[in-house]
């Protein structure tokens, strides 16, 4: 479970959940491709705001989702919840 806390930890130390990340940013932060991240934006499990021609994360909900994530037993699967 240390190494679950210290791998968030890394992921997160820049940022605070009030911030906002770009696409890039996103993806990076969750380890997950561009179209799953616009897939998670489509389904509403995670908020956004238009900026320009392309869309803000609210990190905190980045947060939430690495969180659900890190809580779910592996098996072989990168499901989000």
């Amino acid at each position: 479970m240390k190494n679950v806390f210290i791998t968030f930890f890394e992921r997160v130390r820049n940022k605070e959940p009030d911030d906002w990340l770009t696409l890039q940013e996103l993806c990076e932060l969750l380890h997950i491709s561009e179209s799953k991240a616009r897939s998670l934006k489509k389904s509403g499990r995670i908020g956004f705001i238009k900026s320009g021609k392309g869309s803000m994360f609210l990190a905190g909900d980045a947060f939430g989702l690495l969180e659900r994530v890190e809580a779910v037993p592996r098996n072989g699967n990168d499901i989000y919840p």
